[in-house]
């Protein structure tokens, strides 16, 4: 619980969070001994570069701002992915769900990052409907 109060110290003092990106919006990902999935991110900049070797060498460091985090978690949380907060080099990761970390963070919220969508007056709706989900029923 003290790697997650650390983290947690860590990115209020920055609002931001680091992670690793292998191409524009594909980050690096971790499962754990059951198969579940995490997205890593760490409190700092250093531990995220420290972290880019072996399966993330050539991975680019890069940071998210809360607003952007805020908003990414909620399809974190659709999709079943928790946050593994700052993973050692020997796999060992303190995890929190996305949904709980989501909660966390909307008092830290301060709405500067959109969408594309979210220009254009639409509802909070993220959901996939998939193709044909307006066709009519038969």
């Amino acid at each position: 619980m003290d790697k997650l109060k650390q983290f947690i110290a860590s990115i209020l003092e920055t609002r931001k969070v680091w992670l690793l990106e292998a191409k524009e919006g594909f980050f690096a990902m971790l499962e754990d001994n059951e198969g579940e999935p995490y997205i890593p991110l760490w409190e700092s900049e250093a531990l995220a570069e420290n972290a880019a070797q072996g399966d993330w060498e050539g991975y680019t460091v890069t940071d998210m701002g809360f607003s952007e985090l805020y908003h990414w978690l909620k399809e974190l949380a659709a999709d079943d992915i928790d946050i593994a907060v700052s993973p050692s080099s020997d796999g060992e990761i303190t995890a929190i769900s996305s949904n709980k970390f989501r909660g966390w963070l909307k008092p830290y919220d301060d709405h500067s990052y959109k969408e594309k969508d979210d220009e254009h007056g639409g509802d909070d709706d993220d959901f996939d409907y998939g193709e044909g989900w307006a066709q009519p029923w038969s």
